[in-house]
């Protein structure tokens, strides 16, 4: 059984490859992306354990994963950007809880830079989405946040 933030990454990637999707998501998907291609790329980058006085012989995890969106632009990056952008937020939104396996999953921020320059200029939008849970204190694949 996976743990339980690594589950989170699950249903936010069903959530950013729904109908609809302007781009298709992959996972953690590190061979480059094509110069005219447009994407997502959902990866986890920090789990932060909070060992507190959580109830019920749990610990809070707050887990961050990034999308990162891909497009090719040459002129009005931030406008190229603007629709995965704005489909990332809102179906992360859709259901904060993701199924009520967490207790919120939120866009935390959001940076824009180039990823390659060539015929046209390839940007992207870190998109951080973090995700907070509470897990059994002794094994993360046991969630403990609707007790």
């Amino acid at each position: 059984m996976p743990s339980i933030w690594m589950q989170a990454g699950t249903a936010i990637m069903a959530a950013l490859n729904a109908d609809g999707a302007p781009a298709q998501a992959f996972r953690a998907r590190y061979e480059q992306v094509g110069q005219d291609e447009t994407a997502l790329n959902l990866f986890p980058t920090k789990i932060d354990v909070q060992q507190g006085d959580a109830a019920h012989d749990s610990v809070k995890v707050e887990a961050t994963f990034v999308v990162r969106a891909y497009v090719a632009a040459t002129n009005q990056v931030d406008v190229a950007l603007d629709p995965l952008t704005v489909w990332a937020w809102q179906q992360i939104k859709v259901d904060p809880t993701l199924g009520q396996l967490v207790s919120d999953a939120y866009i935390d921020n959001i940076e824009i830079g180039y990823v390659d320059k060539s015929s046209s200029d390839q940007v992207c939008a870190d998109i951080s989405v973090r995700v907070e849970v509470d897990v059994d204190r002794n094994d993360p694949t046991v969630n403990k946040t609707y007790l």
